[in-house]
């Protein structure tokens, strides 16, 4: 495996425990098992961050600009999928 895939795997792992670990804490069983877990929590949250730092900063993610009128395109689709969604609710 090369550097760029070690570092993605790492990056896809901690995301994963990330998202589990809210899980564990919304089944946490007492305050102190919460408490344990949401400071393993915040610590993994730290890692995530500073691996995805380390890989944008290396090139393996990078930010695109966009034009104006694409995000207002975008938006003006979104904002009509939303309305129509909370129209189907009310039926």
């Amino acid at each position: 495996m090369s550097d760029k895939e070690y570092l993605m795997d790492t990056l896809d792992t901690l995301k994963c425990l990330s998202v589990n670990m809210t899980y564990a804490m919304n089944e946490a069983s007492c305050d102190k098992i919460y408490k344990e877990y949401l400071s393993m929590f915040k610590e993994i949250n730290k890692e995530t961050k500073e691996v995805f730092d380390l890989a944008y900063r290396l090139g393996y993610y990078t930010l695109e600009s966009e034009d104006e009128k694409n995000i207002k395109s975008a938006i003006k689709t979104l904002s009509q999928e939303l309305e129509s969604s909370s129209e189907e609710d009310k039926k």
